[in-house]
Formats: C-alpha cells, sequence, structure tokens
C-alpha cells in the first residue's frame, strides 16, 4: 500500500490558464485520474486553481462542462447554491453509492480549511470492509474523527479567490464496479456575518445508474442562471 497522506500539493492541484480554455479534455482526464480510484495510489480528490477572476456564472458552468468531458458519463443529482461558514465534520454528502461531488468556491474573505479523509485506506488498515470501518468508528465524533486524522489531507486553499474541490463521493464496501471514495469536512475558525462564503455543489451519478434519479434540464438551466441562494 502506498504511504499515508497527507498527499503533497502537486498530487491533487491543477491550475488553469486565463481566460479559461475552450477545450477542458486534458483538464477533465487529470482530475479524473486523481479521483475515480479502484486502488489507493492516487488521492480521491482534486483541487482545481484558476488564473484570474472568475464569476459566480462561468464557475458554475464550468464544473458542468467539466463534468461533460470526463471519461466516464455522469449527470447532475443534486444542484445547491448556498452560504456555509458552519464547520462540519467528516462525512459524505447523500447521494448513490457511486457518486462524485464538485464543490465550486467563490472568491471569499472568509477564511476556511478543507479536509479530505481517506477512509479506504483506513479501513484497510483495521481488517475491515469500509461500510463495517464506518459503523465502528462514527467520522461524525469526535473519537471516529481522530480515528481518520492520520489518514487526513488538508487541501492548500487560495485566499480571496475562486477554486473548485472534487471528489470521490462513494461508498461501495464490494463487488466488480467498486471505487474507493474519501469523506470531507470543512473548518470555518472565524465566521463573519457581514461577508459570504458562497459554495456552488453540484453532486454527480452515474449516466444510468437506477439507484438515483438525474435532475432535469429545467432544474440545470436554473442553477446556471440562478442569484440566489439556498
Amino acid at each position: 500500500m502506498p504511504p499515508n497522506p497527507p498527499w503533497p500539493e502537486a498530487a491533487y492541484r491543477l491550475d488553469l490558464p486565463h481566460p479559461l480554455p475552450v477545450d477542458l479534455s486534458a483538464l477533465a482526464d487529470a482530475v479524473f485520474r486523481r479521483i475515480w480510484r479502484t486502488t489507493l495510489d492516487q488521492p480521491g480528490f482534486a483541487l482545481v486553481r484558476f488564473g484570474g477572476p472568475v464569476d459566480s456564472p462561468a464557475l458554475r458552468r464550468f464544473l458542468l462542462d467539466l463534468v461533460t468531458v470526463f471519461p466516464l458519463a455522469f449527470v447532475p443529482e443534486r444542484l445547491g447554491r448556498f452560504d456555509q461558514q458552519v464547520s462540519s465534520r467528516f462525512h459524505r454528502d447523500g447521494a448513490p453509492p457511486a457518486s462524485l461531488l464538485l464543490l465550486g468556491y467563490e472568491a471569499s474573505r472568509v477564511r476556511s480549511r478543507v479536509f479530505a479523509a481517506d477512509a479506504e485506506r483506513a479501513a484497510v488498515a483495521a481488517g475491515l470492509p469500509v461500510n463495517e470501518y464506518l459503523a465502528a468508528h462514527n467520522p461524525m465524533t469526535p473519537a471516529g474523527e481522530a480515528k481518520l486524522w492520520p489518514v487526513t489531507t488538508e487541501l492548500a486553499l487560495p485566499a480571496n479567490e475562486p477554486f473548485v474541490v472534487i471528489l470521490n463521493n462513494s461508498l461501495i464496501p464490494c463487488g466488480p464496479d467498486r471505487v474507493l471514495g474519501v469523506l470531507h469536512k470543512a473548518e470555518v475558525p472565524e465566521p463573519d456575518a457581514d461577508a459570504t462564503r458562497v459554495i456552488n455543489s453540484v453532486g454527480l451519478m452515474r449516466a444510468g445508474d437506477p439507484a438515483g434519479i438525474p435532475k432535469p434540464a429545467a432544474a440545470v438551466a436554473h442553477f446556471l442562471a440562478r442569484t440566489d441562494l439556498d
């Protein structure tokens, strides 16, 4: 098994020029290689940084454009836009067992920290299937979270500029189509009532997966055009 996290920044960070390229296929391949993993030699997450300003509509369009050129077909199953200034514990977003999560963070003066925890690696070390490991060591509790720190990477986030975090949100204990997901959490040390920390969230499922219901075209169009928050 490869060495434990934390993963070095070079293993998960990808940079884009400004203005954004029209062809995102090279980026999509690089992102996908890091996140859609069947072994533990990739991090299971990626951070995309931009070479210049990207406004909110362009950020959301980028998220959905990137999805269309992934090597496998995915469709949106959840879409959201919210101001989050509350810290969380390690979790996976509710979704079909095979799923991805794209988080587009708008520029904000609110400082935050984002962590990815490799529960799959912790489960291997404990000799348990990942679902049994998580049942025995609930990551939403302080004791369960402490168990995950040795296999956790804090992402190197930029300050006051937009960026994208992409996570393998899967939880598949066994089977021929098993992929290895990660858990994530955020910490907001100093919330600011006079500012926002807006996150645009796209939850993806495999196209044709009966475990979820894809968003209709109208919901996707609303996500791209909206100016309000959930």
